[in-house]
Formats: structure tokens, C-alpha cells, sequence
């Protein structure tokens, strides 16, 4: 149950327009980089921008050998004069933008079923990613507050945790803020996240007088940083042959779990020799419904961390809490990894149908629905335990985030293989 790290820049990367010699947007070439790109940078998979990208240049009448990795896009054009052209795009990691690729993929679809031209199309990518961000700064710092205090109840916390763990949450989305602007900022985050919430862990409950547990307070409020989801999409890449991109998502993956766990190493260090040892202590009873209230209002938090537009709240809302359900349940007959498949698969039937006959796009569901089954709470306490002299736990509860991310990435593709009968076109009304 995990959010990707947050803090990767698109505006690291030169735009193609100032690139001199680069082919201009409007042609078909350059319009299939742009688009390649833009893809890239909001967040998709290498195999469905490779899906993407071939069909696009099917339709314009090229050739093309594409091959994306988390850090790059390599094109391999080839026109009708049989002439080559090869471009090596660099991009930055994407984050998952759901508004702007769901307006990419529309624009795709158009010029794939010709609707319109790559002039048009081109024009409209531009417009697309010039658009300015849906949320203000404050809000998406509250988002943070409320997916760590959500997280906090969702683990076990009570009331107490909770509270440690919204206070970490907003610090870090602050933190988060002022990477945008602070290259060494945003490099450290994971690090300087984890220490700083270290922190807050010890000193809180001090300062209050109110005992929590906190390793539950701890990993709620930097749940938001654990990769759990780069993690399963480069093993869905693995699983789809897209093998390059896959290793280098996994290693970055690892990575930020590495620096999460160094910086509360640091923290716990430094908090055990000002402030003395905590005291754990289990945390207080809540009623049930507080649990699924904190489901819910996990699930509306991620509406701006994914930049969802409001009117598709009541997707993430349903996508968060059937995950969450058929987990929870199914875990009191079966394992852990079978219940991750279980939801995995509901998730992913429930996006094929909202798709087919909503046409909606499948991110709208898949990733609110997957943020409560991936496994990077699991990893963080991996590497924890490594680092704490404990090899025996870290490599159990490694080999148990194997077995999850596995089982996750099984249930997408059973359901994706599930074929939903179509619509009759007799059924739709007739144009006007």
C-alpha cells in the first residue's frame, strides 16, 4: 500500500522544440516523438507506450523499433524512402498524471483512427502539457497529511498514530514542495524525509504525553514515498519482456527504499541518543468504521497526488475500497500474496468494464485500486531490518514482496485476458 516517489521532474528534461535539427511537430515524425515523449513523462509503462507508438506510426504510414526505459526513449523511424532515422530521447522518470494521459491517449486515439491530423494532434500535445497544475500547492500538502493519517488507521494505528503520522505526512509534502525549486532537495527527499520523520516520531509523543506505537506512526508517514508501485510496474515490465526498462525501474525501485531506510537508521540514531528510547507500546482500539472512513478518505487523498479532476472521485472511492475488501476478507482464508492476486484481479476486471463501456481510462481505476495492494510498506520494513542486523527478517519479508508483486502482476494479466462482450452498434443511437 504505497504511493511512487514524488518528487521526479518533468521540467528536467529540454523541450524538443529547442532542440536544434529536431524534426518539427507537425510532421509525422515529429509528432510520434512528442507523443512518445509525453506518454513517457505522465507516467506509462514501456509496453503500453511501445503499443501506443507502433500503432500511431502504423497508421502514418512509417516503420518504427521503439524501446523505453525509465530514463530515456529510443526511436528507430523508418519513412517511405527507407531511410532511418534514429532519435534518442532524454526523459525524466514520469509521475502517473491521470488528466493529461487521459488527454495523450485521446489525442493518440484520434490520429490513429484519423479523426484528425498529426498538425492538429500536435497542437493539441502542446496544449496539453503547457496546461498548469489542477491543485494548488496547499491542497496537495493536505493530500499528504491525509493519505499518512489514513494509512496510520489502515495498519492497525489508533488515534494517536494517526496523528504522528499526518504531522509526518505534512512535512513532507511541504518538503516535496520546496524540492520542485531545490535540485539537492529533491534528490535527498527519501533520506531527509525519513530523517525528519524519525523525528517527529520520538518527539511528538514526548512533547504531548501520549504514548503510540512507532513504527506504525513511522511507516505511516513515509508510506507516501515508498515506492511499492515503481516496484510492481517494473515487474509487470519483466513480465511483459520489456526487460531493460524493468531492471532499471526495479533499481531505481531500490534505491529509494535503500535511502528511506538509511535516513531512519540515521533518525532512530540520533533520536535514541537525544531523547532516550520510545517506548512501544500497542496502539488504542478504534471502532471498525473508522477503518473503511480511512479507506475512503485515503482513496480522495490520492485524487491530487494522481491529478484526477473531481469528477472522477467516485471512481477512486470505488476502486480503493474494493481493493481494500476483497484483500481484507480474503485474507482471513487465505495468504497474503493470494489475496493481493484476488484484489488484483477485481481491480483489473473492474477497469476493463469501466473502460469498454465507460471509456474510461483504465488508470482511473488501476492505480487508486493498486495503491492499496502493492507491496512497498513490506520492502521499507526489508531494508529496515537489514540495516538493523536482522538478515533472517530481511530477506523473509524481501522474499514476502517478491511473492506479493508477483502475485499482483498475475492477477492484472488474468484480467486482462478476460473478454467483456462489446456493445452492439444497433444499440447505439443513430447520429444526428
Amino acid at each position: 500500500m504505497t504511493l511512487l516517489h514524488p518528487s521526479s521532474p518533468v521540467s528536467e528534461t529540454r523541450s524538443l522544440d529547442s532542440v536544434p535539427n529536431a524534426p518539427p511537430r507537425e510532421e509525422p515524425a515529429g509528432f510520434i516523438i512528442r507523443l512518445a515523449k509525453a506518454l513517457h513523462t505522465n507516467g506509462v509503462p514501456a509496453y503500453e507506450l511501445e503499443q501506443t507508438i507502433n500503432a500511431c506510426a502504423e497508421t502514418l504510414g512509417m516503420g518504427v523499433q521503439c524501446m523505453s526505459t525509465p530514463t530515456a526513449i529510443t526511436l528507430c523511424l523508418f519513412g517511405q524512402d527507407h531511410r532511418p532515422m534514429t532519435f534518442v530521447i532524454r526523459a525524466a522518470p514520469g509521475e502517473v498524471h491521470i488528466d493529461r494521459l487521459r488527454q495523450v491517449t485521446e489525442i493518440a486515439q484520434q490520429v490513429i483512427a484519423g479523426d484528425i491530423d498529426t498538425t492538429e494532434g500536435a497542437k493539441r500535445l502542446k496544449a496539453v502539457q503547457r496546461q498548469p497544475p489542477l491543485y494548488p500547492a496547499w491542497i496537495m500538502v493536505a493530500a499528504y497529511a491525509l493519505m499518512s493519517a489514513a494509512l496510520g488507521r489502515v495498519f492497525g494505528g489508533g488515534s494517536g498514530e494517526m496523528a504522528v503520522a499526518a504531522l509526518a505526512g505534512l512535512c513532507i509534502g511541504l518538503l516535496s514542495m520546496a524540492g520542485q525549486s531545490s535540485p539537492w532537495i529533491r534528490h535527498l527527499l527519501p533520506t531527509l524525509a525519513a530523517l525528519m520523520t524519525t523525528q517527529i516520531v520520538w518527539i511528538l509523543p514526548r512533547g504531548t504525553g501520549q504514548s503510540v506505537a512507532p513504527y506504525v506512526a513511522l511507516i505511516a508517514g513515509l508510506v507516501i514515498l515508498l515506492p511499492g508501485l515503481s516496484l510492481t510496474i517494473a515487474m509487470a515490465e519483466l513480465a511483459t519482456q520489456n526487460l531493460v526498462s524493468g531492471t532499471a525501474r526495479l533499481f531505481g525501485a531500490g534505491s529509494v527504499f535503500l535511502q528511506l531506510a538509511f535516513g531512519t537508521a540515521i533518525g532512530v540514531e540520533i533520536a535514541g541518543h537525544r531523547w532516550s528510547s520510545m517506548v512501544t507500546t500497542p496502539p488504542s482500539s478504534l471502532p471498525e468504521w473508522t477503518l473503511w472512513l480511512s479507506v475512503a478518505v485515503g482513496s480522495a487523498a490520492l485524487l491530487p497526488l494522481f491529478s484526477a479532476r473531481l469528477r472522477e472521485l467516485g471512481w477512486f472511492l470505488l476502486a480503493g475500497l474494493l481493493a481494500f475488501a476483497v484483500t481484507r476478507y480474503s485474507q482471513l482464508w487465505a495468504s497474503a500474496p493470494v489475496a493481493a492476486f484476488l484484489g488484483a484481479v477485481s481491480i483489473g476486471i473492474l477497469a476493463n468494464a469501466a473502460g469498454r463501456y465507460l471509456n474510461l481510462p483504465g488508470a482511473t481505476l488501476l492505480m487508486p485500486g493498486f495503491i492499496m495492494l502493492v507491496p512497498g510498506s513490506i520492502g521499507y520494513k526489508s531494508m529496515l531490518a537489514l540495516l538493523q542486523h536482522d538478515p533472517l527478517s530481511g530477506f523473509e519479508k524481501g522474499f514476502e514482496v517478491v511473492l506479493v508483486g508477483m502475485a499482483l502482476i498475475a492477477g492484472l494479466l488474468l484480467a486482462s485476458l478476460v473478454r467483456l462482450p462489446k456493445r452492439d452498434d444497433s444499440d447505439l443511437p443513430d447520429a444526428v
